[in-house]
């Protein structure tokens, strides 16, 4: 036993392992789903959410009244090559990250090791950087 009191740890493979791997399915999971409450707030979109959530808020068509939309900024003019890529990745990215990610991490059964969950801790962060970038466009 460790001076502070704690027990030094043991080279056991039982639940304390199984639970850290619940804390990182757990992280992923949690981290999706603030990107879901993020984006809904930020567009006033609390009817949508995951994939139908990411298809609307970066969908090219003009915003309708009570459906704004997320835009790219620092990609020019919105007719250019630049910026209908950026808005397409997005759009695409964030559809793939809920449904691939997010969802799995919900839903699935599989537990993640440390390499998969940083991973896809790195590609959430990204998305979440591109949404806090994105302007909001709402309907006249």
């Amino acid at each position: 036993q460790a001076e502070d009191g704690i027990r030094d740890r043991s080279p056991s493979r039982g639940l304390g392992d199984v639970y850290k791997r619940q804390l990182r399915r757990s992280a992923v999971q949690s981290a999706g789903a603030r990107i879901d409450n993020e984006t809904q707030v930020k567009l006033r979109r609390m009817d949508l959410f995951g994939v139908d959530l990411a298809r609307q808020a970066w969908a090219a068509a003009d915003p309708e009244p009570g459906k704004a939309r997320l835009r790219p900024v620092g990609f020019g003019d919105p007719g250019s090559r630049s910026y209908s890529s950026a808005l397409d990745g997005a759009r695409d990215f964030h559809a793939g990250a809920m449904a691939r990610i997010r969802n799995l991490a919900t839903h699935g059964v599989e537990e993640f090791d440390e390499q998969e969950a940083l991973e896809q801790l790195a590609a959430l962060s990204v998305l979440a950087r591109w949404i806090d970038a994105a302007d909001v466009v709402s309907a006249p």
